[in-house]
């Protein structure tokens, strides 16, 4: 009955999308996190295939419309492409890996390279203003504060159904009840991708509200930051303060403002002193657990991963192309080896995957697209209001993966918006542009 009520919902997208293209891309934005809340709600529902089959089902009707319009391509050949597609050829090679389950590479290549490739070509052709990076952020907005509530009811009601068979059944009680408490995960799949997503929205917005000029708009983002900031604190993930403070520090090479990056040095060495230097709020359970990340070596949990990582070390000698795509946790498919210890964060679970080879490609591609991002900041996009903007979502996708060596945190809805970053800033000359030409012929206009 719950994927029966679903149909007005997805009918409603798909007829949105065929009338409104331009606003193609808000649509599948959006759908993703509808999916995510209701897979929460139900147990039945395969939040991998469904969310695959309808962003490629949404792709379709998307390039199948411009095609029919004569749309103007020219935006999607960009940088990010041809450096994804770098990327895309080495997973292709991965099939040849005598170790390939083919199921397990199905689901994984959706975030190694669908969401990539998508973010790439459709967002330079539907992304023209700063009115629809706006549009995006108020659609991200609404689910951060829905997912902040969604913690707080699990904090102050109990969960539902489909929660307690997570952590009864499927054995999350685990990492979820510990000594410290119990680690709260909203609609995520767990507390550490519900505790970095409200980091990721902590920055983004957090940055954001200073280059929206509405008011009513400002404080909407100063509520979805605190929103953002309580659902993060519940979610007892330490890695995740990790994102606001490595985006801030992008954040002040970026900003191109001295007073920005002022405000922003002043941010970072506040928190970083703040956590590291005293012990105020230790009476708070997440506080202090948010403190604990600035000493590590004193945590034993990190300590067993620091020694889990020194024994996968000794196996991948043998492993220069890793166990296979999808399969640093793939003791369901039954593979021929088998990683013996689990991988504990996402840039570890490339390396099983794909060995030192397709780790070192991963990273180079990554580092390139933010030296990219960044140089099209800074050189390309003279609007203040867009750089801004633009720098809010490439600090957020640069915390991101700072967090990605502790947690394994590249799942629904993450990717797609990590990647967001990415499609926005190869879009931001042209919004540049058109900024440029409108504020030219106001001036004419003016002076006539």
């Amino acid at each position: 009955m719950f994927l029966l009520g679903l149909v007005p919902i997805v009918s409603y997208a798909f007829i949105m999308l065929l009338i409104h293209s331009k606003m193609s891309f808000h649509v599948l934005f959006g759908v993703q996190f509808l999916l995510l809340i209701a897979s929460s709600l139900t147990y039945n529902l395969k939040l991998g295939v469904l969310t695959l089959l309808m962003t490629l089902a949404l792709t379709a009707i998307v390039i199948a419309h411009s095609i029919y319009k004569k749309a103007d391509w020219t935006p999607s050949l960009n940088g990010m492409l041809l450096l994804i597609s770098f990327w895309g050829l080495f997973c292709f090679a991965e099939i040849a890996n005598p170790n390939h389950v083919q199921e397990a590479w199905n689901i994984m290549i959706t975030h190694y390279l669908v969401y990539p490739v998508i973010c790439a070509v459709l967002i330079p052709i539907t992304i023209r203003n700063i009115k629809d990076i706006q549009w995006l952020l108020i659609i991200w907005s609404l689910f951060v504060l829905y997912a902040a509530a969604k913690g707080y009811w699990q904090k102050n009601h109990g969960f539902n159904e489909r929660e307690l068979y997570f952590l009864y059944v499927l054995g999350g009680a685990r990492t979820h009840f510990i000594w410290s408490g119990i680690r709260y995960f909203s609609c995520f799949t767990e507390a550490a991708n519900f505790g970095v997503h409200m980091a990721m929205a902590i920055i983004t917005f957090g940055i954001s509200l200073f280059y929206t000029k509405n008011i009513g708009l400002k404080i909407y983002f100063a509520v979805t930051v605190l929103a953002a900031i309580y659902g993060m604190g519940i979610s007892g993930t330490r890695a995740a303060i990790a994102v606001p403070i490595s985006g801030l520090g992008l954040f002040i090479i970026l900003s191109g403002y001295k007073k920005a990056a002022v405000t922003g040095l002043f941010v970072l060495l506040a928190l970083f002193l703040f956590f590291r230097f005293t012990h105020i709020g230790d009476g708070n359970t997440y506080i202090w657990k948010m403190r604990s990340a600035f000493t590590p070596t004193e945590d034993a949990s990190y300590m067993v991963r620091v020694i889990n990582r020194e024994r996968m070390q000794k196996l991948m000698i043998t492993k220069p192309f890793g166990y296979g795509q999808g399969l640093s946790k793939g003791a369901y498919f039954n593979p021929k080896e088998l990683m013996p210890y689990p991988p504990d964060s996402w840039l570890v679970s490339v390396w099983v995957e794909n060995g030192m080879v397709g780790l070192v490609v991963y990273l180079l591609v990554h580092a390139a697209l933010f030296a990219w991002c960044s140089w099209i900041l800074l050189f390309k996009t003279r609007n203040q209001q867009l750089r801004g903007l633009l720098a809010a979502w490439l600090c957020m996708a640069a915390g991101f993966f700072i967090a990605a060596y502790a947690n394994d945190v590249m799942q629904y809805p993450n990717s797609l918006v990590v990647y967001t970053a990415f499609g926005l800033c190869f879009a931001g000359p042209a919004i540049d542009k058109q900024l440029s030409t409108k504020e030219a012929e106001e001036k004419l206009t003016k002076n006539t």
